[in-house]
């Protein structure tokens, strides 16, 4: 789900329940570097309730974003540190992509040693969420100029390591037929020796 032109999505929409954790910190996601470059931002997950609470965080793209733990338990008063990348190879639109935090209470009585993908099913109804709107200021250091002089380096680089193989496959070939040279003549020494 994206926020059309700009529109911030709701911290909960009408309906969803508010998010009862600790989420630090507590503003838009700003992804800030290089572009081309892996860019990771944290997000500090506490467990403010009394209960053992399982989370899920979701995003908007899968193809330029990754969170990693995406599910996982918290203990009551303990906090989880998730890291969230962003890996585009194009500066999206601010305020399009967003992450969705969404927590539930986890009972180990009920839920036993089930993992969070065990838990967190199809069916679960998340007890709180919030959501999260991307930024992006990244910087593009090369000029295209640069790009082609450096497109040309590279086949150039290319051609040299394509020429060395070359290269190497004929002095195998030579020594190759060196050994079997060497094979032939030993043979034919045995032939001579046993006449």
């Amino acid at each position: 789900m994206t926020a059309k032109g700009g529109e911030k999505p709701e911290a909960a929409k009408p309906g969803e329940p508010p998010f009862g954790l600790k989420l630090d910190p507590d503003g838009k996601v700003l992804f800030k570097g290089k572009l081309g470059e892996t860019i990771i931002v944290d997000r500090t997950i506490t467990n403010t309730t009394p209960d053992r609470q399982c989370y899920k965080i979701k995003c908007t793209a899968n193809d330029i974003f990754r969170v990693r733990q995406p599910l996982g338990f918290i203990e009551p008063k303990e906090s989880v540190t998730v890291k969230i990348s962003f890996m585009g190879k194009t500066v999206p639109e601010n305020l399009k992509h967003f992450f969705a935090f969404y927590h539930t209470k986890s009972d180990k009585k009920t839920d036993g040693d089930k993992g969070p993908r065990q838990v967190w099913t199809n069916d679960t109804k998340p007890q709180g969420v919030t959501r999260q709107l991307c930024l992006f200021e990244l910087t593009d250091d090369k000029k295209p100029a640069d790009d082609k002089k450096d497109e040309k380096k590279d086949d150039k680089k290319e051609e040299k390591r394509e020429e060395k193989k070359e290269e190497e496959k004929k002095e195998e070939k030579k020594e190759e037929k060196k050994e079997e040279k060497k094979e032939e003549e030993k043979k034919e020494e045995k032939k001579d020796e046993k006449k």
